[in-house]
């Protein structure tokens, strides 16, 4: 049990540095909290004073009373109107410092972590725990406190009041904490798996809503159901769990309300009978079991919630507790004369075993266009997942401009490089902000000139609202060729001396293939271009072309080069026809 208060201390104990900025408002609740228990307590003090002096008949002093339970109301208003007013800032300040924290920290994570844990998990931590931390924030971190406080003064005027009758209330207060805790035990384990389930459910509704035009061509509809059902039967059953726990506690909350009760009406009745407690004492005393009894019921709710918000932060430090990409490198002058890209002996793997690349060499000379071909899983996008560094090179050698990619700044190495993916993403924003991506010193100038390199500027002239045209959600209203111009429009915006293409045309039409080749072919007369390609009637103008196997290179030359080896190069392109035979090909003058 120590252990298990030590870890939820321990967990809950990484909020406060976050509370920090913010300390004048958490002490200014503090404060309002103290002042608020002492100011119950006292008013009960008062209400002995007042039924005892209207029974005597002192009115100077039932007067005197009347006034000062006057002043001390107002003054436990002012109090309550502070301790929600400060509770709520530093709360909500806070919890927007954490998102912030938790964003950025999501934006620094590397690629590989990214890529092995679902976003919709990252979704559930920043809003669900996010909520539980900011109520608990608000109304339980010193809401313990406060009725820790006013139990502990309750106590105390109760045995002032009369002691033998405090002492046999008393008596039921170990058992009420004994139990409470043994009830409490289990939460920060189930709190914690609820969070879990609750991301998973996240996932499949963004799996859902992201794949929605698979799935339903696909009719897999019911196998999504099923799915999702077999989610929230899990996400139902921890739910459930953790909700008993809760009820568990909620009957020794309503044990912990009833019983001082019944043992104040059973013996103080006979106190009373006795001549031994005053009746100024027995409303006061009355008043302060109440209060006894509410604070017992709150307190293992509270105590309950501490539980959550350790298993809730704990869920949170799983990512924050990640390390981040690379800050450490440096700046480099770019040579003219090295070259712009190079590989040297490179072999990677993603789970230490199955070599992805294996002794990879080969260098990219400032100004040239080498294209990387082969079938899938041969190792092709890997090569550029290291290029761009989103994972580190493990054997061998990358150069950029003649230092070790390793030894770049991350920041600074990718601003040498413009990076056109196999799946295009675009922001829900204007062609023109997605053109200028972040960019702020830009004329329009600027993006009508990279719109018209990359064969997209009629398009987008010939919609109602032009460059102001708003995309959707992922380039929702655009085709797919216009969404993978607008991002090769992009990348030329971004004017880097690099170009980096990832299968660009390979899910396109003839025509937007062919104004996207035409694209290419501008960029490479100014650019270093890189291109990974499955339709190889885009590399037919590359300076080299590498055949890759099984992360291998198996061969390289250029295009006519290779196809008079009637190698690897000629099997792809003869597949890329439609299998036609030599002498088809022989005919049409595509091969030797």
């Amino acid at each position: 049990m120590r252990e298990l208060r030590k870890s939820s201390y321990a967990s809950v104990r990484r909020l406060f540095p976050y509370l920090k900025p913010y300390r004048f408002w958490v002490m200014v609740r503090l404060l309002s909290t103290v002042l608020n228990a002492v100011n119950d307590i006292y008013l009960v003090y008062l209400l002995n004073q007042l039924v005892d002096f209207s029974l005597t008949g002192d009115k100077d002093q039932l007067l005197k009373t009347i006034s000062l339970m006057g002043c001390f109301v107002v003054f436990g208003i002012i109090a309550n109107l502070l301790e929600s007013y400060s509770s709520g800032r530093f709360s909500a300040y806070t919890v927007r410092d954490m998102k912030d924290k938790l964003s950025d920290h999501m934006n620094r994570l590397p690629v590989s972590y990214l890529e092995t844990h679902h976003s919709g998990d990252l979704v559930s931590r920043m809003t669900n725990g996010m909520n539980s931390i900011h109520d608990f924030l608000k109304n339980d971190l010193v809401g313990i406190l406060f009725h820790f406080i006013r139990l502990i003064l309750c106590v105390i005027v109760m045995l002032f009041l009369n002691w033998q009758l405090t002492l046999y209330i008393m008596i039921i207060l170990p058992i009420m904490f004994i139990l409470t805790n043994i009830v409490n035990r289990p939460l920060i384990k189930y709190s914690s798996k609820l969070q879990q389930s609750i991301a998973a459910t996240y996932s499949i509704v963004q799996d859902t809503l992201n794949g929605i035009h698979v799935i339903r061509p696909y009719n897999l509809i019911r196998a999504i159901e099923k799915k999702f059902d077999a989610v929230l039967h899990r996400l139902f059953t921890d739910s459930l769990a953790v909700e008993k726990k809760k009820a568990m506690t909620g009957a020794v909350n309503v044990l912990a309300k009833t019983w001082p009760f019944l043992i104040f009406f059973l013996i103080g009745g006979y106190f009373v009978i006795y001549g031994d407690f005053t009746a100024g004492g027995l409303v006061a005393f009355a008043q302060l079991i109440n209060f006894l009894v509410q604070s017992l019921g709150a307190l293992p709710g509270h105590i309950n919630k501490f539980s959550i918000a350790a298993g809730v932060t704990d869920h949170l430090y799983e990512v924050l507790d990640e390390p981040t990409e690379r800050t450490n490198g440096s700046d480099y002058t770019i040579s003219k004369t090295a070259p712009a890209l190079e590989f040297r002996d490179v072999t990677f793997s993603y789970d230490g075993n199955t070599k992805i690349l294996d002794n990879i060499s080969f260098a990219l000379p400032q100004g040239k266009t080498i294209a990387i071909v082969g079938p899938s899983g041969s190792g092709k996008s890997t090569i550029f997942k290291l290029l761009t560094g989103f994972y580190e090179v493990q054997e061998g050698d990358i150069k950029l401009f003649d230092h070790s990619l390793s030894s770049w700044k991350l920041s600074s190495s990718r601003k040498l490089m413009s990076f056109v993916s196999q799946e295009t993403f675009l922001f829900p924003n204007s062609i023109e902000e997605n053109i200028a991506c972040g960019k702020t010193d830009y004329s329009m100038d600027e993006v009508y000139r990279a719109a018209k390199i990359a064969n997209i500027d009629q398009a987008i002239e010939s919609m109602p609202d032009g460059y102001q045209t708003l995309v959707g959600e992922r380039g929702g209203k655009l085709s797919g060729g216009q969404k993978q111009r607008i991002s090769i429009a992009r990348a030329i915006m971004n004017n880097a001396p690099i170009f980096l293409l990832d299968e660009a045309t390979s899910a396109l039409d003839t025509e937007s293939e062919a104004l996207i080749q035409e694209s290419i072919h501008k960029i490479s007369l100014e650019k270093s271009v890189l291109i990974i390609a499955h339709r190889l009637s885009t590399v037919v103008e590359a300076d080299e072309i590498i055949v890759l196997d099984k992360g291998k290179i198996a061969e390289r030359g250029n295009h006519k080069q290779l196809l008079e080896k009637k190698g690897a190069y000629f099997q792809l392109f003869k597949k890329e026809l439609l299998g036609e035979d030599d002498d088809l090909l022989q005919l049409r003058g595509e091969v030797p």
